[in-house]
């Protein structure tokens, strides 16, 4: 009877709040750590056409060979970031349904005005992310929406084409502001999600989740910015 019980509990654990919260805060620190790399890999810019097209290739191609064959890594991190983020996706939405459910049968907690704000915030930054996230795939990995380029354009040519269109950096900018709000609360939640903050440690946590979320946008927003204005051509 005690082994069935904890056998029984063990399985429920696998489906508690905590753990699917904790799955979202290992997904999200993951794909944080994703942007850091996307973002440094895009400062390739400031190099050059040969520099930036070479970083390009070697991702779709030779990137870690032989570990990998030639052409898979890209492929298996594709599929990495489809998980992480389909299981990002699904705690989010888990967690809300759990939470609208408690509250109609008051077993919720009440928050404060600024969580309920952070909470709000991170549902609507997320949603529109979805939808910016699909448009930057079309536009530069499958090439279905073409800004200002050819087929035959090189990375580097497809986005200095891009960038040099007003509306395509304005979008950009509207898609990095997003990124940079959901990061920088994200980014703290993750760790106090995991336990890991701690009244000693939280002005740390904050300041540090600030930082990790204001170098995002400015990596991400250089080179789309030095394009605009002219600098890189």
């Amino acid at each position: 009877m005690a082994t069935n019980t904890v056998a029984i509990k063990r399985r429920r654990a696998w489906t508690t709040t905590v753990f699917i919260k904790q799955l979202m805060a290992l997904s999200g620190l993951f794909l944080v750590l994703f942007l850091l790399f996307h973002a440094y890999g895009n400062l390739k810019l400031f190099i050059g056409a040969e520099a930036y097209d070479h970083y390009a290739h070697w991702l779709k191609g030779e990137a870690f060979y032989p570990i990998f064959p030639k052409g898979t890594f890209i492929w298996v991190f594709r599929a990495l970031m489809v998980a992480a983020i389909g299981i990002h996706i699904f705690s989010a939405f888990y967690t809300w349904y759990k939470s609208k459910k408690a509250r109609k049968h008051q077993y919720a907690v009440k928050k404060s005005a600024v969580d309920a704000y952070a909470a709000r915030t991170m549902r609507i930054t997320g949603v529109l992310l979805i939808f910016l996230i699909v448009f930057h795939l079309l536009q530069f990995t499958t090439l279905t929406i073409r800004t200002g380029f050819t087929a035959e354009a090189t990375p580097y040519e497809m986005v200095i084409a891009s960038f040099q269109q007003p509306w395509i950096f304005v979008v950009y900018l509207i898609f990095v502001s997003l990124v940079t709000a959901h990061v920088g609360h994200g980014f703290w939640s993750a760790f106090q999600t995991m336990g890991w903050v701690r009244k000693n440690t939280r002005t740390f946590m904050l300041w540090l989740s600030g930082i990790v979320a204001g170098v995002i946008f400015v990596m991400f927003m250089l080179p789309p910015l030095f394009i605009a204005t002219g600098v890189i051509h």
